[in-house]
C-alpha cells in the first residue's frame, strides 16, 4: 500500500510540473510561432500592444498567402461565411505581394474600434482595415473587420 501511495504521488507530481512547463523544451519565441517576426513593419500613429499585434497577424496571413488564416481572425461575421472568405482571398490576392515588402501601418487613436492605414513599398496603394474590439472595453484584444465590403 505504502508504494501506491509513493507512485500515485511522483505520478500526481509530474502531472502538475507537467502544466507549469517544465517539460516543455520548445524555446521559440511566440513571435515566430505566429509568423510575424519576418514582417518589415514600421508603426506611426497609436496602437495598443492588441491592436499591433492583430495588425501584425494580419499582415502574416497575407504575407504567407493565407486566406483561410485571414478568416480566421475575422471579428464579426460568419468567418466560414462567403463575405469574410471572399474579402480575406481578395485581400491575399491584392497584397500578398506587396506585402513581402516592407509596410508602414498608419494606427488611428485607441478605441473599440481602431482605422489601420497600410501602405507597401512599391505597392499597389494603401490597404485600410477595421479593428474591431473583442471582449469586454478593457480588454486588449482586436479581431479585424472583414464582413464590410473588400
Amino acid at each position: 500500500m505504502r508504494n501506491v501511495r509513493a507512485v500515485a504521488a511522483a505520478l500526481a507530481a509530474v502531472l502538475a510540473l507537467g502544466g507549469c512547463g517544465v517539460f516543455d523544451t520548445d524555446k521559440t519565441p511566440q513571435r515566430a510561432k505566429d509568423g510575424i517576426t519576418g514582417l518589415q513593419l514600421s508603426v506611426t500613429g497609436m496602437p495598443t500592444p492588441g491592436s499591433l499585434s492583430a495588425v501584425e497577424h494580419v499582415l502574416a496571413r497575407i504575407q504567407s498567402r493565407d486566406a483561410d488564416g485571414l478568416a480566421e481572425l475575422a471579428e464579426g461575421g460568419d468567418r466560414n461565411g462567403g463575405t469574410v472568405k471572399e474579402t480575406a482571398r481578395s485581400w491575399v490576392k491584392t497584397w500578398g505581394d506587396a506585402a513581402q515588402k516592407p509596410m508602414t501601418a498608419d494606427f488611428s487613436e485607441p478605441d473599440r474600434s481602431v482605422s489601420v492605414e497600410v501602405t507597401f513599398e512599391g505597392g499597389p496603394g494603401t490597404l485600410s482595415m477595421t479593428l474591431r474590439g473583442k471582449g469586454d472595453d478593457n480588454e486588449d484584444a482586436y479581431g479585424v473587420v472583414l464582413d464590410e465590403g473588400k
